[in-house]
């Protein structure tokens, strides 16, 4: 019996989740200092373990030893995009359900990601580490242009350049600071694939299509149920999943529909962000967080997603979420308009991302700079878009 679990990370709203299922469960949270402020319910907790960013990862499975001697742990979750190689870790260290520290590194780090799915012959798209401006212009000349410049590791559209022309390597070359990797230009339609795995079984449950600036900063999605119409590109990101050693919870892949078939951006060990879980879960009535939840408190829950998959006459609808960019950059006064916006049909929520007095900038450098966001569900993705695109321009920001 789980009677005491340790949720590392706790941004992602899974406290709720907890109770419900177990209320007289004890929660010990471990998150680090810079992500407390986002840490939801710790009130609901019987502690809440802060360290510095910088903090080792044995500094993390040390202090979780700790509380583990005062008080057994029972269970490790974490459901966020931070500190995922820490709950590996210390779930490995305690012989507990989760990923293996092999999976998330392959899944974090780009580089290995790429390296693995080449080996398994899974994925051929070019890509190489970047250690000097000479390994980056010898890529070029092997491959040619364009090709996409990113960090090995990271997220939310952060520090991508892609470099189009000779013209823009040199450019491109001055922003080689830390570990970077460069990749053969995707070209095609971006969408994400929304996935659950159990005992190595992977049901994919939603695709979503993305809407990205010139600067790949996403300003939208469209989120609908996968069809038979998907099997192709569900059969590729299966085999991804196989390939890196995924064998249970949620994952969002990012997905290039290229003319030779779909290509790999991407993954991760956890439900997609932005609301792609929630527009899923409003459109279809499948919650895969809670899902993930109920499985790390040793629940089997595929026989559950497979029955809603199943049940007849269940809505499947879509959602869609827009986002609004800062008009100019200034410091932010306040947004305007929001029971207008709110009242467009089909439209399920506006939510703005950014207090008064914060800076805005233009052009946008990644998803943080976003500042505020519209959500709709309707029939389908289409319509659904075109009410939460209507009432995010309804919105005013209004700066000093």
């Amino acid at each position: 019996m789980i009677r005491h679990y340790l949720l590392i990370g706790g941004a992602r709203d899974v406290t709720p989740i907890l109770r419900k299922r177990r209320p007289d469960l004890r929660i010990t949270a471990m998150v680090a200092v810079p992500r407390l402020r986002r840490m939801l319910h710790p009130g609901e907790c019987a502690r809440v373990l802060a360290l510095d960013d910088r903090a080792a990862t044995d500094e993390w499975v040390a202090l979780a030893r700790a509380v583990h001697e005062r008080e057994p742990i029972h269970a490790v979750g974490a459901f966020g995009e931070y500190d995922q190689r820490r709950a590996a870790a210390i779930a490995d260290a305690f012989g507990m359900p989760f990923h293996a520290p092999s999976v998330i590194d392959r899944v974090y780090d780009k580089t290995l990601m790429r390296q693995r799915l080449r080996e398994q012959g899974v994925d051929d798209t070019p890509a190489a580490p970047i250690d000097s401006p000479q390994d980056l212009k010898h890529f070029a000349d092997e491959f040619g242009l364009p090709l996409i410049l990113k960090p090995r590791s990271g997220s939310g559209s952060e520090n991508i350049v892609r470099v189009s022309s000779a013209a823009e390597l040199d450019a491109a070359l001055a922003q080689l600071d830390g570990d970077r990797l460069v990749e053969r230009y995707l070209e095609g339609t971006e969408i994400s694939v929304e996935a659950f795995s159990e005992n190595g079984i992977h049901r994919v449950v939603g695709i979503t299509r993305k809407f990205i600036d010139a600067d790949f900063v996403e300003i939208g999605h469209g989120v609908r149920e996968a069809t038979a119409a998907d099997e192709p590109v569900a059969d590729y990101v299966c085999s991804v999943l196989d390939a890196l050693g995924i064998a249970f919870g949620p994952t969002h892949t990012e997905v290039i529909r290229t003319a030779d078939g779909p290509r790999i951006v991407e993954t991760h060990t956890r439900a997609g962000g932005d609301q792609i879980p929630q527009l899923l879960r409003a459109a279809t009535g499948i919650d895969l967080v809670e899902l993930a939840v109920r499985q790390s408190l040793g629940e089997r829950v595929l026989p559950v997603l497979d029955a809603l998959l199943a049940e007849p006459g269940r809505p499947s609808r879509a959602g869609a979420i827009r986002y609004r960019v800062p008009p100019a950059s200034g410091r932010l006064v306040r947004v305007d308009h929001r029971d207008e916006a709110a009242a467009v049909e089909h439209v399920t929520g506006c939510t703005v991302l950014k207090e008064p007095g914060e800076p805005l900038v233009t052009p946008m450098r990644d998803s943080d700079d976003r500042v505020a966001f519209c959500t709709a569900v309707a029939d389908d993705v289409e319509t659904a878009g075109a009410a939460a695109e209507l009432a995010v321009r309804r919105l005013e920001v209004v700066l000093e």
